[in-house]
């Protein structure tokens, strides 16, 4: 009598391997998700750190001038001179918060700023370990915070 053996999985085994398929990617998708909203916020904190950056040295460039008109709440930001429109970024402001200390920013023909107190904050549901703040010192001087770190080193309490 001859015996063969045939090769394969049987429906069995394929049924339990794409059952603990289906279990991990159920528990893993979350955790993407927030990635995902985490890099969202990250990206557009970074953006807006780079406009500010543009504006200050656009001011030094041309000598004059340089406004960034911010509206948090349509997330439109632009940097001008006087009627000129240099460049406009609009951030999403579904999902995350974008909060300003002020709707004008100037920056005077030797790069110094209006503003010395200017605070920008970016974050998710409120939730202050995973936003983003940038300040403007008196000489103009922006700076991305770590992530939910405030202006100081401490914890970001909320956003």
């Amino acid at each position: 009598m001859c015996t063969r053996h045939i090769k394969g999985f049987t429906l069995i085994e394929l049924m339990i391997v794409l059952s603990l398929l289906a279990v991990l990617a159920f528990l893993a998708i979350p955790s993407f998700v927030g990635l995902i909203r985490d890099n969202q916020v990250q990206a557009q904190s970074e953006e807006m750190n780079a406009m500010l950056q543009y504006a200050r040295s656009e001011s030094l460039i041309r000598r004059r001038a340089i406004n960034v008109e911010i509206n948090a709440a349509s997330g439109e930001v632009e940097v001008l001179t006087g009627v000129e429109i240099l460049r406009t970024a609009t951030f999403d402001t579904n999902g995350v918060d974008f909060i300003s200390s002020h709707p004008l920013l100037t920056y005077r023909p030797n790069g110094t700023s209006t503003i010395g107190d200017f605070r920008a904050t970016f974050c998710r549901d409120n939730l202050g370990n995973k936003g983003y703040v940038i300040s403007v010192t008196n000489s103009g001087l922006s700076t991305l915070h770590p992530q939910g770190k405030s202006e100081d080193g401490t914890a970001l309490g909320g956003c």
